[in-house]
Protein backbone atom coordinates (compact mmCIF):
# COMPACT_ATOMS: atom_id res chain seq x y z
CA UNK A 1 0.00 0.00 0.00
CA UNK A 2 0.87 3.15 -0.77
CA UNK A 3 -0.62 6.95 -0.36
CA UNK A 4 -2.07 6.36 -4.09
CA UNK A 5 -3.47 3.05 -2.62
CA UNK A 6 -7.38 3.14 -3.42
CA UNK A 7 -9.77 3.04 -0.08
CA UNK A 8 -11.28 -0.07 -1.89
CA UNK A 9 -7.54 -2.25 -2.05
CA UNK A 10 -7.14 -1.17 1.59
CA UNK A 11 -10.85 -2.11 2.80
CA UNK A 12 -9.94 -5.06 1.09
CA UNK A 13 -7.37 -6.27 4.27
CA UNK A 14 -10.55 -6.42 6.80
CA UNK A 15 -13.52 -4.84 8.63
CA UNK A 16 -11.36 -3.61 11.39
CA UNK A 17 -9.25 -0.83 8.69
CA UNK A 18 -13.60 0.19 7.94
CA UNK A 19 -13.73 1.23 12.06
CA UNK A 20 -10.49 2.53 12.26
CA UNK A 21 -10.94 4.76 9.06
CA UNK A 22 -14.63 5.42 9.84
CA UNK A 23 -13.16 6.38 13.92
CA UNK A 24 -10.51 9.18 11.95
CA UNK A 25 -13.24 11.24 11.01
CA UNK A 26 -16.88 10.13 11.66
CA UNK A 27 -18.96 12.79 10.14
CA UNK A 28 -17.46 12.03 6.83
CA UNK A 29 -16.65 8.75 7.00
CA UNK A 30 -19.29 7.12 8.97
CA UNK A 31 -21.68 7.13 5.63
CA UNK A 32 -19.07 3.98 4.82
CA UNK A 33 -21.19 2.02 6.42
CA UNK A 34 -24.06 2.37 4.16
CA UNK A 35 -23.91 -0.84 2.12
CA UNK A 36 -24.18 1.44 -1.56
CA UNK A 37 -21.85 4.36 -0.07
CA UNK A 38 -19.33 1.36 0.45
CA UNK A 39 -19.71 0.12 -3.09
CA UNK A 40 -19.11 3.57 -4.68
CA UNK A 41 -17.01 5.75 -2.42
CA UNK A 42 -13.65 3.74 -1.92
CA UNK A 43 -12.55 3.25 -5.55
CA UNK A 44 -12.94 6.98 -5.76
CA UNK A 45 -10.71 8.52 -3.34
CA UNK A 46 -6.74 7.12 -2.18
CA UNK A 47 -5.08 6.71 1.21
CA UNK A 48 -3.32 10.08 0.56
CA UNK A 49 -6.48 12.06 0.45
CA UNK A 50 -8.08 10.21 3.38
CA UNK A 51 -4.51 11.46 5.19
CA UNK A 52 -4.72 14.64 4.40
CA UNK A 53 -8.85 14.90 5.19
CA UNK A 54 -7.62 14.02 9.06
CA UNK A 55 -4.36 15.99 8.84
CA UNK A 56 -2.84 13.09 9.19
CA UNK A 57 0.54 11.33 8.41
CA UNK A 58 -0.02 9.31 5.37
CA UNK A 59 3.03 6.79 7.02
CA UNK A 60 1.49 6.72 10.13
CA UNK A 61 -2.27 5.95 8.39
CA UNK A 62 -0.74 3.22 5.80
CA UNK A 63 1.17 1.81 8.96
CA UNK A 64 -1.79 1.40 10.84
CA UNK A 65 -3.67 -0.09 8.42
CA UNK A 66 -0.99 -2.41 7.91
CA UNK A 67 -0.84 -3.42 11.40
CA UNK A 68 -4.68 -3.84 11.51
CA UNK A 69 -4.15 -6.26 8.11
CA UNK A 70 -2.06 -8.04 10.31
CA UNK A 71 1.02 -7.20 7.63
CA UNK A 72 4.10 -5.66 9.31
CA UNK A 73 3.96 -1.66 9.11
CA UNK A 74 7.51 -1.72 7.80
CA UNK A 75 6.33 -3.47 4.62
CA UNK A 76 4.32 -0.42 4.20
CA UNK A 77 5.81 1.50 0.55
CA UNK A 78 5.47 4.99 1.99
CA UNK A 79 6.31 6.90 -1.18
CA UNK A 80 6.17 10.88 -0.83
CA UNK A 81 3.43 11.97 -2.67
CA UNK A 82 2.42 15.31 -4.43
CA UNK A 83 0.21 18.05 -2.54
CA UNK A 84 -2.71 17.14 -3.32
CA UNK A 85 -5.53 19.73 -4.58
CA UNK A 86 -7.19 22.23 -1.98
CA UNK A 87 -9.26 24.99 -1.92
CA UNK A 88 -7.98 28.13 -1.11
CA UNK A 89 -8.17 29.95 2.02
CA UNK A 90 -9.56 33.00 0.00
CA UNK A 91 -12.08 33.37 -3.21
CA UNK A 92 -10.54 33.18 -6.12
CA UNK A 93 -10.83 36.44 -8.50
CA UNK A 94 -13.47 34.49 -10.97
CA UNK A 95 -15.49 34.01 -8.43
CA UNK A 96 -15.67 38.16 -7.56
CA UNK A 97 -18.33 40.21 -9.13
CA UNK A 98 -20.61 37.10 -9.68
CA UNK A 99 -24.32 37.25 -8.76
CA UNK A 100 -24.32 33.88 -6.28
CA UNK A 101 -28.00 33.74 -7.10
CA UNK A 102 -27.30 33.77 -10.51
CA UNK A 103 -25.03 30.44 -11.15
CA UNK A 104 -26.24 26.80 -11.67
CA UNK A 105 -26.72 25.38 -7.70
CA UNK A 106 -26.76 21.34 -7.16
CA UNK A 107 -28.27 20.83 -3.78
CA UNK A 108 -26.83 17.29 -2.90
CA UNK A 109 -28.01 17.65 0.88
CA UNK A 110 -31.34 15.93 0.64
CA UNK A 111 -29.03 12.91 -0.69
CA UNK A 112 -26.09 13.40 2.08
CA UNK A 113 -29.05 13.28 4.50
CA UNK A 114 -30.16 9.97 3.50
CA UNK A 115 -26.46 8.70 3.00
CA UNK A 116 -27.30 8.71 -0.81
CA UNK A 117 -24.53 9.08 -3.40
CA UNK A 118 -24.34 12.70 -4.48
CA UNK A 119 -21.28 12.31 -7.09
CA UNK A 120 -24.23 11.90 -10.34
CA UNK A 121 -26.18 15.17 -9.83
CA UNK A 122 -22.30 16.78 -9.29
CA UNK A 123 -20.77 15.08 -12.15
CA UNK A 124 -24.52 16.26 -14.14
CA UNK A 125 -23.91 19.35 -13.53
CA UNK A 126 -19.72 20.26 -13.78
CA UNK A 127 -19.80 18.18 -17.60
CA UNK A 128 -23.02 20.01 -18.39
CA UNK A 129 -21.16 23.09 -18.03
CA UNK A 130 -19.32 25.16 -20.51
CA UNK A 131 -16.10 27.62 -21.09
CA UNK A 132 -17.25 30.41 -18.22
CA UNK A 133 -19.64 29.10 -15.99
CA UNK A 134 -19.83 28.52 -12.49
CA UNK A 135 -21.24 25.47 -10.92
CA UNK A 136 -22.11 25.84 -7.19
CA UNK A 137 -22.89 22.73 -5.04
CA UNK A 138 -24.40 22.31 -1.31
CA UNK A 139 -22.78 19.52 0.32
CA UNK A 140 -22.82 18.48 3.87
CA UNK A 141 -19.73 17.78 3.75
CA UNK A 142 -16.39 19.43 2.06
CA UNK A 143 -15.62 16.82 -0.92
CA UNK A 144 -12.23 17.13 -1.18
CA UNK A 145 -12.40 13.59 -3.16
CA UNK A 146 -13.78 15.70 -5.64
CA UNK A 147 -10.98 17.99 -6.24
CA UNK A 148 -8.15 15.08 -7.33
CA UNK A 149 -10.73 14.82 -10.55
CA UNK A 150 -11.29 18.78 -11.02
CA UNK A 151 -7.89 19.23 -10.54
CA UNK A 152 -7.18 16.57 -13.41
CA UNK A 153 -9.70 17.89 -15.96
CA UNK A 154 -8.58 21.60 -15.36
CA UNK A 155 -11.71 22.68 -13.43
CA UNK A 156 -11.12 25.04 -10.89
CA UNK A 157 -12.89 25.02 -7.17
CA UNK A 158 -13.56 27.00 -4.34
CA UNK A 159 -15.01 25.94 -1.11
CA UNK A 160 -16.57 27.91 2.37
CA UNK A 161 -18.24 26.26 5.14
CA UNK A 162 -20.88 27.72 5.88
CA UNK A 163 -22.22 26.07 8.64
CA UNK A 164 -21.37 22.65 10.60
CA UNK A 165 -23.16 20.59 8.05
CA UNK A 166 -23.28 22.92 5.02
CA UNK A 167 -20.77 23.81 2.54
CA UNK A 168 -21.14 25.82 -0.57
CA UNK A 169 -18.65 24.35 -3.02
CA UNK A 170 -18.04 26.49 -6.82
CA UNK A 171 -16.98 24.63 -9.91
CA UNK A 172 -15.17 27.11 -12.49
CA UNK A 173 -14.79 25.74 -15.86
CA UNK A 174 -11.92 28.14 -17.48
CA UNK A 175 -12.74 29.93 -20.67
Amino acid sequence: MNADTRLSEALKAGPAVLDYIISLNPHDFERLRNPLLNKVMPPRITLGRIAAMVNMPVAELIAKIHELSGLPAESAQIIETRELPHSAKEPPLWLSNVDLDKIKWVDVTPIDAELGDPMPPINIAVNTSKPGDIVGIKHMWEPQPLYDIWHGRGLQFWSKQVSPDLWHVFVYRPE
